[in-house]
């Protein structure tokens, strides 16, 4: 049995999980870190936070296994595609490491975008703004308030170009990850250089560009030592974590959709190529896949459940440190005794700005037609239903390009919810498909990479549509569609009523 170790580096925990050539999991480990999120916007932590997280997940990871180490053969990456960090000339950092929701640099989205024409920005970037997530906004922000760590750096990495040196030694990004920076030609699949030239950044401090699943060499003998790897093993740079996702649901051509609802609420549509007629409202990026493309708008997900477990939820967090019994698994309880529409309570989920087709940085979440019969439960089910919503929303913007889809295969910790997927399949009015995997499609995904450009599989089309299947599908209840129509309508209309006062500097409502 070859096996290779599939590393995911999120937003606030890394997942490694050792994969058989055969596509099983072999073992697999979690290691979480905490975020430091300040009211100015702010949301960083310490790079020794990932090293001790990354070390706990890999070696848990092949110890769970049981395999050789010598038959792991490669090793493959995904992350986040939005966390930068400044290194210094030793690679050391100069500064925390910059969470992918941060929102210090939205000042210095706007002045980006005011310079550079709405067209270069749309056929580079793929989006019709830069915005506070793109990594250029995030360094300009350090460059013009901390200008002594800018001028610094000399290395402007990453969070998986970190890891990816780390073992190979070897500063190497792929086309995916870069394409959500800011200064990555998406047409050209090369640098921006007027956006480099403009903001600062030296060319000779940026890692080396390649196609995603390119495998670039053997472990440094000092990393092999360090994580309990053979020396023989081999690297693969990975790609983006939708990216990754994307392909470990099988999602690797058009037709076929998929959601995350993790931290943020993803959804991914692939394509061939590039439209002619997107006005940049729909993020287009470089797919894991080389060569193609992909739609991935999104917005805040179930970070959003997690703060009202964490606010509200006491006495269920309770009976889960007594009993076990999951407080999401209580809170799901609680939504499914509640009607379908949650009897008129709406919940715009925008924490971290809203999604598109708005793409506002400075929305805030809204309770909308709150009543004293509302319970608990209801507030539960229109987060739910709020989420579901968003990602309808994100689907018929695709469409409008061409990227229909049939059904959407749902990834994350979400999927685990099977209210929650009934409500999405309810609110799409298409089937919604749980994966056997469901969350470990981006390990599996990198794996995929990894084994098809080691030998290990003929293609990553084959690995995809042979590992991949089906635990469950959710099919819309026809009776709930005239009241989730109605539910859509008044949150559309909501959202435009209210776009104008979030667009003001500070405002904010909850």
């Amino acid at each position: 049995m070859r096996y290779i170790l599939g590393v995911d580096i999120g937003t606030t925990a890394i997942k490694a999980s050792v994969i058989g050539e055969d596509g099983r999991i072999f073992g697999s480990c979690t290691s979480e870190y905490p975020l430091t999120t300040l009211p100015t916007g702010e949301v960083e932590a310490d790079l020794e936070l990932y090293k001790k997280a990354f070390g706990e997940a890999v070696k848990g990871a092949v110890s769970a296994s049981g395999a050789d180490v010598k038959d792991i053969r490669c090793v493959g990456f995904s992350s986040t595609a939005e966390t930068p960090l400044l290194l210094d000339e030793n690679f050391e950092p100069l500064c925390k490491v910059i969470a992918w929701m941060d929102t210090r640099g939205v000042k210095e989205a706007e002045y980006l975008t005011r310079h550079f024409s709405r067209e270069d920005i749309i056929s580079k970037v793929g989006f019709d703004s830069v915005y506070a997530i793109h990594p250029v906004s995030k360094i300009l922000a350090v460059k013009n308030k901390h200008p002594q760590v800018f001028e610094k750096t000399r290395m402007f990495a990453q969070i998986k170009d970190y890891f990816v040196w780390e073992l190979s030694g070897r500063w190497v990004t792929d086309h995916s990850l870069a394409s959500d920076h800011g200064f990555f030609d998406i047409t050209n699949r090369r640098y921006w250089q007027e956006m480099l030239d403009f903001v600062g950044i030296d060319r000779r401090y940026l890692p080396e560009l390649v196609q995603p699943g390119t495998e670039i060499g053997r472990i440094t003998p000092r990393a092999a030592e360090k994580y309990g790897l053979d020396p023989d093993t081999m690297i693969n740079v990975g790609a983006f974590d939708q990216g990754c996702g994307a392909i470990g649901a099988g999602n690797i051509r058009p037709g076929i959709a998929s959601e995350s609802t993790g931290s943020a609420l993803v959804t991914v549509a692939t394509i061939d190529g590039l439209s002619p007629g997107s006005d940049g409202k729909v993020p287009t990026l470089c797919s894991g896949v080389p060569g193609k493309y992909m739609y991935q708008p999104y917005c805040t997900g179930s970070m959003i459940m997690k703060w009202y477990r964490d606010a509200f939820c006491a006495a269920e967090k309770q009976v889960e440190a007594e009993t076990g019994l999951s407080a999401y698994a209580q809170m799901d309880g609680l939504a499914a005794a509640v009607p379908a529409g949650a009897e008129g309570l709406i919940m715009l989920p925008y924490f971290q700005g809203s999604g598109i087709p708005e793409l506002n940085e400075n929305a805030s979440g809204v309770f909308y037609g709150v009543n004293a019969g509302h319970t608990r439960g209801h507030f539960i089910r229109a987060i739910m239903e709020g989420l579901a919503i968003a990602l309808r929303r994100m689907l018929e913007c695709e469409k409008a390009l061409g990227a229909s889809a049939s059904e959407i295969r749902s990834l994350g910790g979400g999927a685990r919810s099977r209210v929650w997927c009934q409500i999405k399949a309810d609110v799409l009015g298409i089937p919604v498909k749980v994966l056997s995997n469901s969350e470990n499609t981006p390990c599996m995904g990198c794996a995929i990479l990894a084994g098809a450009a080691n030998g290990i599989w003929p293609s990553i089309e084959y690995a995809a549509q042979r590992f991949v299947s089906v635990k469950e599908t959710f099919v819309p209840n026809a009776e709930n569609a005239e009241i989730y129509a109605k539910t859509y309508a008044k949150y559309v209309e909501i959202t435009k009523a209210l776009d104008p006062t979030f667009r003001r500097e500070g405002a904010g409502i909850l």
